[in-house]
């Protein structure tokens, strides 16, 4: 007959061995099953959270990355088709020009047809290659170019059969007589004997500089295609005059986006049509460079999760075990009691001690939950997408970025960039001036170039934005660094005259061809090396001063200097108006 321990059961009673229990291995099985099934349940319970929570983050943000990425594209893409057809417009009404203010027979000389060739490509640098008056036979009455073409009759080709009937033509790119790609620009004029044209062969290396210049990513293509979808530029792989399988699916006048299947993988596509319908413009960027940000948060969001779920393993393991064992020792003790009635007691006080555990479980689960959701919406309100501090940094950097192109580019973003809206008021002109100076003056040290700054004294605050002030100024004086030669000098001056402040931004560096006066605010146009200026600061610069109600002037002479005057209202005058 058992024996009852009113103060619970004792080690000794514990270790002691009951040759009846070893008999029943379907307990140790039911155990078995137990822990395996509470090792499971609480695994499920645990990191279908995070499984669910990373799934909706991957779809959300997968999503918004590529809605980001189309909208940047299609900006992009309206803005440099806007540009291309600009360049294309401006080589026809060239030849268009000559062709109205001079007559065949003048152009019929070789002697002035060649004068004239100079003149064009003094202005238009390399833009044309030849030059060539020809007779509504397709024979050429004058020729000037490196080519010899005056044998040449041109009465079957495609861009003389246009011209014919349309009066003004840019061909497609195609190989000709002369068996390397090219396009021609052509004019028709009428006489009473008869037409006759004026033709004039496109360098494409300055219509493919334009179209490369609008780069996609690291592995984005960017190219333009015929309404028969052959190449027309370079694409990243392939050549001119290939077949690129671009389909004529673009609504004229329209910007299209679509998702194409290509060899090697899925890409976005953002397509517009250039030259009056003729050309298109395509420009296209893998899926999964664009994801890249996406793939690598979620990555590094699963290997927390993954750290996460082990942390729980563990501790479900030690409590499951913690709690087989306290199974175990209840049935230990229920084998010492022969009574049932101790036996009944004895579980129903292991029931309330099992139900007080698993409330004591829920509780820091609960809270490890909660912190795991916020940490997982923290991470992707910052772009985290690197393990540590320095991936926070970059993520952080390359938010900062975006926010800037599209606040710009995000934004870069995208800042394709949004823009502030300028909010000019009283300002002190002569710290940010100062300042700005500061700023470059190592630099300009270092570029052996002298750099001073002269403002007048009790100058009058001015009607602008301080931190645009330093932008503008840095701007300037980045170009002028950029353009002045060692042992050069740089002069910045502020002075009151009349009712508007003038500020002043002088080198004696090399100056600006006239030529391209006229067009240094325009957007992309930059006189630099490939790889070395954007073509987008002066015309931010000539933006900001317009914001501010004030005018930008430049002066330059070829190899003596540039001169940019910024005059700008005061804010006594603004404000008593």
């Amino acid at each position: 007959m058992a024996t009852l321990h009113n103060a619970g059961p004792t080690a000794r009673d514990e270790d002691r061995t009951i040759p009846w229990h070893r008999a029943r291995p379907e307990e140790a099985r039911a155990r078995r099953r137990l822990r395996r099934r509470m090792v499971a349940g609480l695994l499920v319970v645990s990191a279908v959270p995070f499984l669910l929570m990373g799934a909706g983050a991957w779809l959300v943000f997968r999503d918004l990355a590529i809605r980001e990425a189309l909208t940047l594209h299609r900006t992009m893409a309206r803005a440099h088709g806007a540009a291309i057809d600009a360049y294309l417009a401006e080589q026809l009404r060239t030849v268009e020009l000559i062709a109205r203010t001079h007559t065949l027979r003048e152009l019929s000389d070789p002697a002035t047809l060649r004068e004239i060739f100079a003149e064009v490509t003094a202005v238009h640098g390399n833009s044309f290659v030849d030059l060539g008056v020809i007779d509504a036979e397709g024979r050429h009455l004058a020729y000037v170019g490196p080519y010899d073409l005056m044998d040449r009759n041109y009465r079957d080709a495609d861009w003389f059969k246009e011209v014919l009937a349309h009066g003004a033509s840019i061909s497609d790119v195609f190989l000709g007589f002369r068996q390397s790609p090219h396009s021609v620009v052509a004019v028709r004029r009428d006489l009473a004997t008869g037409p006759w044209i004026l033709r004039a062969t496109l360098d494409n290396r300055s219509l493919y500089q334009l179209v490369r210049s609008l780069a996609v990513g690291t592995f984005g293509d960017v190219f333009v295609v015929n309404r028969d979808g052959v190449y027309q530029t370079p694409p990243r792989s392939g050549e001119v005059l290939g077949q690129s399988g671009v389909v004529e699916a673009t609504p004229r006048g329209e910007i299209r986006d679509e998702r194409v299947e290509t060899a090697s993988g899925a890409v976005r596509q953002v397509s517009t049509w250039l030259d009056g319908d003729r050309w298109m413009l395509v420009v296209r960027q893998p899926e999964r460079e664009i994801l890249t940000p996406v793939t690598r948060a979620v990555g590094d969001g699963a290997l927390i999760t993954l750290f996460a779920v082990l942390v729980v393993f563990v501790a479900t393991i030690s409590v499951t075990s913690r709690l087989i064992a306290q199974i175990e020792r209840g049935d230990r003790q229920r084998d010492l009691m022969y009574y049932d009635l101790l036996k009944s007691a004895r579980l129903a006080s292991l029931g309330e001690m099992a139900t007080g555990l698993a409330h004591e479980i829920n509780n820091p689960l609960a809270i490890m939950s909660a912190e795991h959701t916020n940490l997982t919406d923290r991470l992707a309100e910052l772009r985290i997408d690197g393990d540590g501090r320095a991936a926070l940094d970059r993520s952080l950097q390359r938010c900062s970025h975006q926010l800037e192109r599209c606040g710009d580019i995000t934004g870069k973003m995208l800042q394709f960039g949004r823009r502030t809206e300028t909010r000019p008021s009283a300002t002190e002109v002569e710290p940010v001036l100062r300042e700005a100076v500061e700023l470059l003056s190592r630099r300009a040290a270092t570029a052996n170039v002298a750099l001073s700054l002269d403002v007048e004294s009790e100058l009058p605050p001015a009607w602008l934005d301080a931190d645009e002030l330093e932008q503008v100024l840095l701007n300037l004086l980045g170009n002028s660094l950029d353009a002045t030669p060692p042992g050069g000098s740089i002069r910045v001056v502020a002075t009151r005259e009349g009712e508007r402040l003038l500020l002043r931004v002088a080198d004696n560096g090399c100056g600006i061809a006239p030529e391209d006066l006229d067009r240094i605010f325009e957007p992309f146009f930059t006189t630099k090396p490939p790889g070395m200026g954007t073509g987008l600061g002066l015309a931010v610069v000539h933006g900001i001063v317009r914001g501010w109600g004030g005018t930008i002037d430049v002066e330059s002479v070829p190899g003596e200097g540039t001169t940019l005057s910024i005059h700008v209202p005061l804010a006594a005058e603004v404000i008593a108006g």
